[in-house]
């Protein structure tokens, strides 16, 4: 897979993960509501504020290390989301550990400038990501019948 795929992955569970309870705010005609990335460039900063919003658990104007650890965890963490909480990070612009709302949208923008593979502010359907398949179980042969019993020998020295 590639990096971009990678973040468009990243991009799909952090919408299904931190955007749906926005989406039945907005509904999913708005513009920049519903279920995944917005579809137009125009969109990206109110996404990018409705994500912002969900993450900043403390209200100080900061997503920090400790907010981003939810995605890693229980649900999130089982849906790939410390994919989304890596992509995220990499939006910390000035390395100090803490996410602004700007540095967020631009972030956010720098996503979907990656995904609109034709450049033309808009998101096809070719260019929004698939969510990740959910992982394959592990290929591990499995014993067609009963195990045959291996001979001991027994006190008195027999077989």
């Amino acid at each position: 897979m590639t990096y971009q795929a990678n973040l468009g992955t990243a991009a799909a569970l952090g919408v299904l993960l931190l955007a749906a309870p926005a989406a039945a705010q907005t509904g999913p005609g708005v513009p920049g509501g519903g279920m995944g990335p917005p579809r137009a460039l125009a969109h990206v900063p109110a996404w990018a504020d409705r994500l912002f919003d969900r993450l900043d658990a403390n209200q100080d104007g900061a997503v920090t290390g400790d907010e981003l650890a939810v995605l890693s965890r229980g649900p999130a963490g089982a849906m790939g989301g410390s994919r989304l909480r890596r992509m995220i990070g990499q939006s910390d612009a000035s390395n100090d550990g803490r996410i602004s709302r700007e540095e967020m949208t631009a972030g956010a923008q720098r996503m979907f400038n990656r995904m609109d593979a034709n450049g033309d502010g808009l998101l096809s359907e070719t260019e929004r990501p698939r969510p990740a398949a959910p992982p394959a179980s592990p290929a591990m042969p499995m014993p067609a019948a009963e195990p045959e019993t291996m001979p001991f020998p027994d006190m008195a020295g027999g077989v």
